[in-house]
């Protein structure tokens, strides 16, 4: 009866089926193939979009980022789980290479499984070609690597371009793409303290969205800027934040942080029943006490209260009637740009003792109103905290936008830990791929002895890590261009599509795709495709003609040594063209895709309750 009443009719608890499922499985080797074919398309500046849409509904996120792109995805595959996982910590802790890293983990662990040989071997192998590839890549004399002068504008600004220019749904033209760089740099180079003392820190930059608006119009204010719909500027000069003096005669705003809601309740303030006399009010005992907080507040001749949640309408009556400026509702992101603007202590309790030492200042504060809404300017003289106005007409890319500035910055902050940069464009992957051939040529007796398997198999499973770096620098493009490497640097060279040569500069290609080489470094010499299955783990015959193949060290050293030790004058004369990758964000990537790839082909079954 009660059933029928409530239209709610339980089902049964079903007997668990548990599933056991190999990894060769089809469903599992569709579900990477997928997930391969998925980032592959988005990978690259001419990558394709996605756009997200929940099937009941909804906002549509347009994007091809990895970070927006997995956090809106359910995947159900433990295999894809996996990998996914594996990235996005990667990415929370470096912000870019996520496409690379799922793509080349995803295209290891698709051809991996193809191979005739044990799981378990390819696996061994594969952790070999990684020590081998890391070994050089941390080498000082490593050839698609360069120190990176933080004190030299345009490098930093190639760096800049090359994380900005990489994401397609921002849909920038060369003009729009030089002035966000510049002021990505701009605001970075603001962030950094004046003194050895300060910290650097990724929210020193605030981000405010303008829809509406041309990109050209996208500037960098010092201070923080944000949205406060009821903080007009007739309320401000009616209010009328008070000034004092300090050090020296120069007058500053005291500014008291809470990160805790002085809207009577708070979690200080139990909720429970309460046994009182007649007359006596709960909420009115908790209202005196928050107007006490106040008093005390404006006897320190505090100017603005700013809080991170709710502020009591009654308090903020009394502040303004004495002078102080109540900003509520800021939020998490807010009050922590502006404890780093004012140097203030955030309050968490209403209880203890507030002193001078909890307070925080201001130079200057003032109202702004863009596209008719109104914005709260706070500006400090002795912070480094900066906002960058972000302005697009398209609110998808704006906020696309949002995130890819953010993590340009987070590459910059990356770049003055490890000064380091390699090779964009796909010519680091190709460059290693014909390291890695060589090597394992020359190591063959030391490798064989080492990891215990058969010649066969040492040079079919490298030969296919090779390849997997050559794939990724290959999905790069997606219109049918031709794809080939030069026998002299090993970079990658993107020819047309109607091309009917393999010399570059016959074809009116002038460098590289990370355009550090130019036509007349490799003698009009005639390039390799690569990508294909070849015979390409043994030395190249070619290599004791007008090519150098990199097993021949001295001679790729000579040839190399003289534009990576001016790589500064070259990114001067190449200037635009030029793509370089942050060392630590790929080569952590690196690092992350072939060990995740490595643990999932040692894995021989899963193993799930299906209930």
């Amino acid at each position: 009866m009660c059933q029928k009443m409530s239209g709610v009719i339980p089902s049964p608890k079903q007997q668990s089926t548990v599933i056991n499922q190999s990894l060769k499985d089809p469903k599992n080797t569709q579900a990477v193939s997928t997930f391969r074919a998925l980032v592959q398309s988005c990978y690259g500046p001419t990558g394709r979009l996605k756009m997200i849409h929940n099937a009941s509904g909804g906002h549509v996120t347009s994007t091809s980022m990895s970070q927006t792109l997995f956090r809106s995805m359910s995947v159900s595959n433990p295999v894809v789980k996996l990998i996914v996982s594996a990235v996005q910590s990667h990415t929370n802790q470096f912000s870019d290479g996520g496409l690379f890293a799922s793509l080349l983990c995803s295209c290891l662990i698709e051809s991996c499984l193809a191979l005739p040989i044990p799981q378990q071997a390819v696996a061994k192998i594969n952790e070999e070609m990684l020590h081998i590839c890391l070994e050089y890549l941390q080498n000082e004399n490593c050839l698609c690597k360069a120190r990176l002068n933080v004190g030299d504008a345009t490098m930093m600004l190639a760096l800049v371009r090359s994380v900005l220019g990489s994401k397609p749904a921002l849909m920038l033209n060369s003009v729009d793409l030089n002035i966000l760089s510049r002021l990505v740099l701009q605001g970075f180079l603001k962030s950094i303290p004046d003194t050895t003392v300060g910290t650097l820190s990724l929210t020193d930059v605030e981000y405010v969205c303008i829809e509406g608006c041309s990109i050209n119009d996208s500037h960098l204010v010092d201070g923080v800027l944000f949205e406060t719909p009821k903080i007009t500027k007739q309320y401000l000069g009616r209010v009328k934040p008070r000034k004092v003096h300090f050090h020296g005669g120069t007058e500053t705003i005291k500014v008291a942080l809470f990160n805790t809601s002085l809207s009577g309740d708070s979690d200080e303030f139990i909720d429970t029943a309460y046994e009182a006399d007649a007359g006596v009010s709960g909420d009115a005992f908790v209202f005196q006490h928050l107007i006490q907080v106040a008093a005390h507040l404006v006897q320190l001749q505090v100017g603005v209260l700013a809080c991170q949640k709710v502020v009591h309408p009654g308090v903020q009556k009394y502040l303004a009637e004495n002078g102080v400026l109540t900003v509520d509702r800021l939020g998490s992101l807010h009050v922590v740009a502006v404890q780093r603007l004012t140097g203030a202590t955030a309050i968490g309790t209403l209880h203890a003792a507030i002193n001078e030492d909890n307070i925080g200042h201001l130079h200057s504060i003032s109202t702004v109103q863009i596209q008719h809404k109104n914005y709260l300017h706070l500006q400090s003289s002795t912070s480094p905290v900066n906002t960058l106005l972000l302005c697009n007409r398209n609110e998808a890319a704006l906020l696309e936008m949002k995130d890819v500035c953010r993590t340009a910055h987070h590459v910059l902050c990356q770049a003055l830990r490890t000064p380091l940069v390699l090779c964009g464009g796909g010519c680091t992957e190709t460059h290693l791929a014909a390291h890695l051939r060589a090597q394992v040529t020359m190591q063959e007796e030391t490798l064989l002895a080492k990891l215990g398997c058969s010649k066969a198999q040492l040079h079919t499973t490298a030969n296919n890590f090779a390849r997997c770096l050559e794939q990724v620098a290959m999905a790069l493009e997606h219109d049918g261009g031709c794809h080939v490497s030069d026998p002299v640097n090993h970079h990658h060279w993107l020819l047309p599509p109607w091309a009917s040569t393999t010399v570059p500069a016959e074809t009116g290609v002038e460098t590289c795709a990370c355009g550090m080489v130019k036509t007349d470094k490799i003698d009009s010499v005639s390039c390799s495709p690569i990508g294909h299955l070849s015979d390409q783990s043994q030395p190249s015959s070619g290599s004791k003609g007008h090519g150098k193949h990199c097993d021949d060290k001295s001679n790729c050293s000579a040839s190399l040594t003289d534009y990576m030790d001016q790589a500064t004058q070259k990114l001067v004369e190449s200037g635009p063209n030029v793509v370089l990758d942050s060392f630590p964000v790929k080569l952590n990537a690196f690092v992350v895709a072939v060990e995740t790839a490595n643990m999932i082909l040692t894995v021989n079954r899963t193993i799930f309750d299906k209930n």
